[in-house]
């Protein structure tokens, strides 16, 4: 099996040391070259999972893994991308899910205002590793959510929705999207 890290070529043999010895390559890589380790490109396709049971599911077909090395700036860059996509395309579901809280939420609603919490967690803990935190904050409006759901107040959830959430999620949007002056996003 052929193994690329940081431009360098290693063929590894498949055994019962090979995973240990991919991260140890991989880990090298990262501490010479300062770079972020993201993934693997395994046959051509990506996977961010355990490669421990990649390689048991699939170990004698797998003839290339590419580690996916990105410098501090393509990191930063490519994940502000992934939080600008989220957040361009929560708009329409969080218009739902506010009016689906002042009407009384079914369980479907309580399942996406778990998601939201989550992906904005996510967002903050971005916001924190990318110097994004004057746009990508949420600490205060999930606060705000923690107290209302605690009062069991329906009718003031769904407001923090439409009148903090989503306001929020608009000026960050504007916000990604002027970082290079409106550059795309473009790691390649």
């Amino acid at each position: 099996m052929k193994l690329i890290a940081a431009g360098q070529e290693y063929i590894i043999e498949n055994n019962s040391v090979m995973i240990e010895t991919v991260l140890n390559i991989v880990d090298q890589a990262v501490r010479d070259h300062s770079l972020v380790f993201c993934g693997f490109e395994v046959n051509g396709e990506e996977f961010y999972d355990d490669l421990a049971q990649l390689v048991a599911d699939r170990g004698e077909t797998i003839e290339t893994i590419v580690a996916i090395l990105l410098t501090q700036e393509q990191w930063r860059r490519e994940t502000l991308h992934s939080v600008e996509e989220y957040l361009q395309n929560s708009l329409p579901l969080l218009e739902t899910l506010y009016q689906d809280f002042y009407d009384s939420p079914s369980e479907r609603a309580w399942q996406d205002f778990g998601k939201l919490i989550e992906s904005i967690e996510w967002i903050s803990k971005v916001a924190e590793y990318t110097d994004s935190k004057a746009f990508l904050d949420c600490r205060e409006e999930v606060r705000n959510l923690e107290l209302a759901v605690s009062q069991q107040d329906n009718g003031q959830i769904g407001d923090i929705i439409q009148f903090e959430i989503i306001p929020r999620f608009e000026k960050a949007i504007e916000a990604l999207s002027a970082i290079d002056g409106g550059k795309t996003f473009d790691i390649n």
